[in-house]
Formats: structure tokens, C-alpha cells, sequence
């Protein structure tokens, strides 16, 4: 039996007090999300805005095997909110600002009603020139077919989801949008991943049903502050996890238990806690690369130091050295040294000690020494992602997880506890 062969299928059941209690917790840590998001300043909210809406259009794309230009993603955004403190690099196309609209009309317009022809248009947005690939669609209305998500060779499909009849969407769909649009009982977590659920297992258009659905999912999640902006991406944690999405959604939705849907709550509340997660440190790397070109403003950099620089301050690269600096700059080795010995003096990098051969350097996000003096009990601690960097600030605990080969250099002694804070925590500089 599929999802929607029960009489009653969108009336579902759960138990409400272990799904509340793990909902309320996610919802705790959106709200220091957002309290940090406040502290910022104009710029920094807009680079943090324009950087976690470009990750979720990449990785809602990239869950349905679509790869974007990351750079014409950005660029399109960056044009799209007017933003003029960023420079990009990529091309704003005509297809990629209708995607970047529907995402926004989603989530800054989270409190506007949903309907038909909202809908449709962002159905258009997705296909503007009628084709999926080069398969004619239907656009900017329901399918006229019946759907099947089916896997396997010619003799071996599985059929993994079976979508209602085509005549049946247009009254499942508005059946969908008078809950979504008058539902006030349960919390707006909750009704992100009941929305989600639902949208996905209507299938209402011919393709496009994953994207439209987590922008549906995500005006929910929206209006928790307020349509003020959304600084998390469920897309991105949908994809890192995706095969473990697919299965409880396909286990979901073949409905074998008589209506409750607490397992496909639990999974979703728990990846949307793990995105929310990920925000705050991507967040807090968006900060610490803000706050390093304020610190060093005024330092006299080549174009191709300032590139390569970015490229390490957005986390795309892991080792500073020379090596890789003549990689990433498209230059020789001998250009490479010159370039770092430079950066070195102006106070830039610092080499880590104990090598000759092959030196690691570490980039000095603030100058300032009188930083550190802020801190006490600075320790590392494992968690249940991996380590994470723990202090008190002024008289405030604050923590940030690093990455696996940050810990591996503190263990070796190659980073002290003060290298790591000036790398994760700068940020507080400047709150």
C-alpha cells in the first residue's frame, strides 16, 4: 500500500512528546543561529546570506544529479539582493536568477499563502524552455501522466515509489495547500517535514518535485524568524546524507504502519539539527574571513595573493604550503616562495614550527596578541561530530569544531590551543 491509498493518508499520527522534545532543541539552536546572525553587520549578514543561499541551489540541484556553476550560482544571487560588497566571478544567467526568485519568494515571502500560481511559476523558473534535458514537459502546470520512480536494468526494475493518479492531484494539491497554509497547531519544524513529505508523495509535476518540495519545506522553516532570511541549508545536509534520505522516505511512503510517520520525523528533525550545526560553523568561517580582510585592509596584497588567500579563507584547501600555492596560483615554485616570504613579513602567515622541509603556514586571522586575553580554559573536547574547540570568552562559554587535520596538528604540536582560536573563534573580535 502507498502513502496516499489510506482514505485519510494526510492526517497523520506521531508521537508527539518524543518528536517535540527533539524538535524544541533544534529550535533552540536556531535561535542562537539568528541571535549571532543579529550581532552581525550589514555586510557580514549579507555575505553569510548570499554564501548558505548559494550551498542550498547547489545542493538541492545536486541531490537530483544536476551539477551548477558554483560561481554563476553566487553571482546571480549577489545581483538578485543587490548586494555590492561581493565581489563574484561567475556569470548571472537568465535560468539562474528564476531559480534564485523561487527561493527567495519561498523564504522571504514565507508568510504569502501558497498557491496554484505560485507554484506554477516556479515550475516555469525551472524549466524555461519546456524540456527536462531534452525531454518535453509539462511547465507551469500538474502532470498529465501517471509517475513511477523506478531503478534497475530493462527485466530488473524496482519500483521504488508509485505517485497517485494524474487526475487526482489537483484535489490532493489543494487538499495540501489549505493545510499548509491555515496549519497552526503544530510547530513550524513539524510542518516542514509533513510538507515535505506530502509534496513529494503527490509528485504533482512532471519533474522538479525534489527542488519545488524543499523550497516548500523551506518557507516553513522560514518563517521561524520571521521571513528575515533563512542561515541554514536543509539541502546541503539532504545531500551528504541522501542515501539515508531516500531510504526512510521510501519506507515512508509505502505506509505499512497505519499512519505514523514518527520515524520520517525523527530523521528529519535530526538532519535539520545537523544542518543547523554546519550553518554555525560555516557562519563562523564567513566571519573569520571577514574579519582578516578588515584586520589586514590596509596591507598592500597582489591580485594573485588576494585570490589564493580566498581560496584558503573559504576552506576549499586544507595545507598552506608552498607547494600548494604554486598549484592553486598557476605559478612556479620559485613565484610561490616569493609570494609567502612576502605574506610571512607583512605579518600575514606564520610558519608553523618544527619543519624545514615542506613548511605548513597558518594564516593570522587578527594581529592582535591582546585577543588571547579574553579567553580562559581553552581546551579540546571530542563531540559527537568529531572535536571541537572550547573556551570561555568573556565569562561566556563558546565552542567551534575543527576540522579532522587541525586536531591531528594540535595532537603532533604543530597547532597550540592559541593558533586554533585565532583561526575559529576571530569572529569575536569584532561582537
Amino acid at each position: 500500500m502507498w502513502i496516499y491509498e489510506r482514505y485519510d493518508w494526510m492526517h497523520f499520527n506521531w508521537d508527539r512528546d518524543k518528536i517535540s522534545v527533539l524538535a524544541e532543541k533544534v529550535s533552540a539552536n536556531i535561535g542562537f543561529l539568528h541571535g549571532r546572525i543579529a550581532s552581525l553587520t550589514e555586510d557580514d549578514r549579507s555575505g553569510a546570506s548570499v554564501e548558505i543561499l548559494t550551498q542550498d541551489i547547489v545542493s538541492s540541484f545536486r541531490i537530483e544529479g544536476i551539477s551548477l556553476n558554483t560561481d554563476d550560482v553566487r553571482s546571480s544571487i549577489v545581483r538578485r539582493l543587490g548586494v555590492t560588497n561581493i565581489q563574484t566571478t561567475g556569470n548571472s544567467t537568465h535560468f539562474m536568477e528564476g531559480v534564485v526568485d523561487m527561493m527567495l519568494d519561498a523564504t522571504r515571502n514565507c508568510n504569502v499563502p501558497l498557491d496554484r500560481e505560485r507554484l506554477f511559476g516556479w515550475h516555469c523558473a525551472l524549466f524555461p524552455t519546456g524540456k527536462s534535458g531534452s525531454y518535453p514537459i509539462t511547465v507551469g502546470n500538474y502532470r498529465q501522466g501517471d509517475v513511477q520512480v523506478i531503478s534497475g536494468s530493462m527485466g530488473h526494475e524496482k519500483v521504488h515509489f508509485m505517485a497517485p493518479p494524474a487526475s487526482d492531484v489537483n484535489d490532493y494539491m489543494e487538499e495540501f495547500m489549505y493545510w499548509f497554509n491555515s496549519e497552526t497547531e503544530i510547530s513550524n519544524i513539524i510542518k516542514s517535514a509533513i510538507a515535505h513529505l506530502i509534496f513529494v508523495s503527490i509528485h504533482p509535476f512532471d519533474d522538479g518535485n525534489g527542488r519545488i518540495g524543499r523550497a516548500i519545506a523551506d518557507m516553513a522553516l522560514a518563517a521561524i524568524g520571521g521571513g528575515n532570511g533563512r542561515f541554514f541549508s536543509m539541502s546541503r545536509e539532504i545531500e551528504k546524507e541522501k542515501k539515508d534520505y531516500y531510504t526512510i522516505l521510501e519506507k515512508t511512503q509505502r505506509f505499512s504502519y497505519d499512519g505514523n510517520i514518527t520515524p520520517w520525523l525523527e530523521w528529519y528533525v535530526a538532519c535539520l539539527g545537523r544542518a543547523v550545526d554546519d550553518s554555525l560553523e560555516t557562519l563562523s568561517g564567513i566571519l573569520n574571513k571577514s574579519i582578516f580582510w578588515r584586520e589586514f585592509s590596509e596591507v598592500e596584497l597582489s591580485p594573485r595573493q588576494k585570490k589564493v588567500l580566498n581560496i584558503y579563507l573559504d576552506g576549499n584547501e586544507a595545507k598552506l604550503t608552498a607547494q600548494n600555492w604554486s598549484r592553486l596560483g598557476a605559478i612556479s615554485l620559485d613565484t610561490a616562495l616569493r609570494d609567502i616570504a612576502d605574506l610571512v613579513k607583512k605579518g600575514v602567515l606564520s610558519a608553523y614550527p618544527g619543519k624545514t622541509r615542506k613548511v605548513e603556514y597558518a594564516i593570522n586571522y587578527v594581529k592582535a596578541d591582546e585577543f588571547l586575553e579574553h579567553f580562559r580554559d581553552i581546551r579540546i573536547e571530542p563531540g559527537e561530530r568529531g572535536h571541537y574547540l572550547v573556551a570561555v570568552y568573556d565569562g561566556s562559554e563558546v565552542r567551534e569544531r575543527i576540522s579532522d587535520l587541525d586536531y591531528k596538528q594540535f595532537e603532533s604540536g604543530s597547532l597550540s590551543s592559541s593558533d586554533l582560536v585565532h583561526k575559529y573563534m576571530a569572529y569575536l573580535s569584532a561582537m
